[in-house]
Parts: C-alpha cells; structure tokens; sequence
C-alpha cells in the first residue's frame, strides 16, 4: 500500500483516562482502547470506500480524481476516530484536511448535497459495524463481564456519533460555501442551463435565461468533444476554431474534470453546413488536439443530436485498434456507430464474414488493413503507394486474405467492407 494516513504509528492508550470535556463521552476502558487500535484499517478503508460508492457515487468509481479524494478522506477519517475511540483526542480537536478537500471536489462536481450526505451516513455506519465487532470480539476474549461490555458499547458508539457530528457539520458547511460560490459563477449558471437544454423532456428556457445563456439555440450548432482538455484550457482552442470556421457564437461545457464541449454556430447557413466539420478537422489537426466532431444540425434538437453524436464518436475512437485516430468526425464513422448500437450481433456478423481473416494476430491485421485499403483506392498501385509498400506484396497479400476468406475478396463486397470496418472497433472489446 502506498503511504497514507493508514501508515502513521499507532500511539499506546493513555494509562489513565482525562476527564471529558462538558457533553464529552467518558473514555472507553483499557480493554476496549485495545480493541480499537486493532483494527484492520486497510481493511475497513476498503468497505467504507465500497459502501460509499455503492449508496451515493455508483457514476463515479472510473473518475480519476474523486476517487483518489475519497480514498484520502476516507483514511483521514479511519485514522482520527481510531484516535477518538482510543483516547489519544477528543473528537471535538480533530482539525480536517482530506475531508474537507474532498467537500469542495463534490462541489466542483455539482454532486447533489443529498448524496454527499448519504455517503457519510453509510460510511461511518459501516466503521461503527467494524469497531463494535471488534470491541464485543475483545470483551469475549477477556471475559468482560456483560454489564462493562454493554457500557463500553455505549461509550464507543457516542465518541463515534461525537466524531461524525463533528466531520459532517464541517464538510457541509465546506459543501455549502464552495457550492454558493460556483452556483454564483456566470459559467455554472450556464453549464446548468446547458444541461437542461439537452434533457429531451425539458420546457423552453425563458427569455432571461437565453440572454444569460448568449447563445444562439436555434442556429445550426456544430460540436467537438475535447477528450483531453478541462474547461479551464479551452479557451486557446476555442478562439483557433472561432477564426477557422468563421463563427461568431460559440457555448462551451464541461463533461467532466478533464474534457470538455464546444458548440460553434451559424444561423441558417448551409454552406457552411457542409464544410464546417472538415474546418474544425483541418484546425485541430494544426493544434495536434485530439478531437471528436460531430454533424452539422439545426435547432434545439439538433445542438442535442450533436451532443450525442460526439460521444458516439468518442467511443468509437476509444475502442478503435490498433492505434486510434486523434480526430476523427461523425461522417467518417455513422456507420460503425449505428452498427455498434448491437455490439453482440456486430461481432456475430464479423465473425460469419471475415472467417479466419478475423484472426486477432498481426498477420491477419495487416491482410484486412490491405483488403480495406484496396477497396477505398480500387488500385493495386495506389494501394501500394498508401501502405508505403511494393505491388507485389500487395498482390500477395490480397490473394493470401482470399484464401483465408474462403471466397474471392469480390463475392459480398459490401458486407466485406463493413466486416473490415467494425472489425477494428471490435479487436479491443468493442464499444
């Protein structure tokens, strides 16, 4: 494991126990100090971590920056209360770091107030579980009497309630400034109207919001899912692809910490429908950003197919092998995204199709790439020129992938070609 509050030593318990503070429990007994210094911490993280997910943040266990948050606030919060129930401090004395870190991640992350809340209460009864075990567990093995042990599980139970109510007054008042401050901001005002915009069921937004929201939404909307660039970095990228494509309006959204949407409009300009996306292409490719582009498309419901057409895209080009494209448009995968909607009778149609040519080695990787190849540029010579390769090779190569195919590559030339397409989105595990 790697250092964390878990690795700090454990101090022995005081000889004998300080008065409590006004409204502070007693200490517990010698035996049940004992008992929760021995607790399995690493342990008890990973169930408090479990149980937190599972109650309030099931979205989030794949996020790389909440979940190392929650890792750090829960082992603060073990670390402290094996202290408090131990007697080494008061409950009331704990000065938070991690927990309160942590407040203003959820915050950052617009999470519900109710599910930050529910995490703690599952959280610290899944520690209460844990060290009450252990203390009943311990009372057994020193044969405490029934009447001491029933009243150290008192004790212990209101030092941990003491511990909670302390950590919880202070991550929601951390919570409540750090969402205040956000929910004021002009841009979470706007990410807030975005996201209702692209609910299917939502009411028109009132003339004070559009005003607020400065965008126009019944242009033609184009977007461009940036896969690796935070909100707070789009600003360079936004202003290339403003001058690229010759758009005025311009809606930028988060998606979350580290990628982010950008919407360029035009109102009512078919021109610049079709070539706008090869723009975007054309300056991001400059920029070596990568990239998802969707369609051109009008109106309410077309900035809301735009945005689901960039995700399309996104995991299309996540499941692409061998490498994937650091742009890639819509238009240049309509296909892969439709057939994908049933990834179990894709690769069934794959499998039927390529045969042994669908062998997941690199020999039948470089046949099909040869095949697709030669079916775009219907010429051996260009073929060659493209996979920088000699004619021969190519010949040799195409008659080898016949003979793995069972049939000559010009029999179901349609259903060969979308074989060779989904094959590459399906040789990592599909989409």
């Amino acid at each position: 494991m790697t250092t964390s509050a878990l690795d700090r030593p454990t101090a022995p318990p005081p000889r004998a126990s300080r008065p409590p503070a006004e409204d502070e429990p007693a200490a517990l007994p010698h035996w049940a100090c004992q008992a929760a210094d021995g607790i399995d911490l690493e342990s008890l993280r990973d169930r408090v971590i479990e149980a937190d997910l599972a109650a309030a943040f099931d979205e989030l266990r794949d996020h790389e920056a909440f979940i190392p948050a929650l890792r750090a606030s829960v082992e603060e919060n073990l670390w402290h209360l094996r202290d408090v129930l131990s007697g080494r401090t008061r409950a009331t004395s704990v000065l938070l770091g991690e927990p309160v870190a942590l407040a203003e991640l959820q915050a950052r992350l617009r999470l519900p107030q109710t599910a930050v809340q529910r995490s703690y209460r599952v959280g610290f009864a899944t520690m209460w579980e844990a060290w009450s075990e252990r203390l009943v567990a311990q009372a057994e093995a020193h044969d405490v009497p029934r009447g001491e042990s029933l009243a150290a599980l008192r004790t212990m139970t209101a030092l941990l309630l003491r511990y909670q109510d302390h950590v919880a007054s202070r991550v929601a008042d951390t919570f409540a400034r750090a969402d205040g401050a956000l929910s004021r901001s002009r841009e979470q005002v706007r990410a807030g109207l975005v996201r209702h915009l692209l609910r299917s069921d939502a009411p028109p937004l009132s003339p004070a919001d559009l005003a607020l929201l400065d965008y126009p939404v019944d242009a033609q909307h184009l977007a461009v899912l940036l896969p690796g660039v935070p909100e707070g970095a789009v600003r360079p990228h936004l202003a290339a692809l403003r001058d690229a494509t010759h758009t005025r309006d311009a809606l930028v959204h988060p998606v979350d910490l580290s990628s982010t949407v950008v919407w360029l409009a035009q109102p009512g300009c078919p021109g610049w429908r079709a070539r706008a996306a090869d723009q975007v292409v054309d300056c991001l490719r400059v920029q070596e950003v990568e990239a998802c582009v969707s369609q051109a498309a009008g109106g309410l419901d077309g900035l809301r197919r735009t945005w689901a057409q960039v995700h399309d895209v996104q995991r299309i080009r996540t499941a692409w092998a061998p490498l994937p494209p650091d742009r890639l448009a819509y238009d240049d995968v309509s296909l892969e995204v439709m057939l994908m909607a049933d990834p179990v009778r894709a690769r069934a149609f794959v499998a039927a199709e390529l045969g042994e040519l669908g062998a997941a080695d690199a020999l039948a990787e470089r046949l099909r790439e040869t095949v697709e190849a030669s079916h775009r540029f219907g010429s051996h010579i260009v073929t060659a020129e493209h996979l920088h390769l000699h004619e021969h090779t190519v010949r040799n190569r195409l008659q080898r992938a016949a003979e793995l195919l069972g049939r000559p590559l010009t029999e179901r030339r349609t259903e060969l070609q979308v074989a060779l397409r989904l094959s590459r989105v399906l040789a990592q595990g599909g989409v």
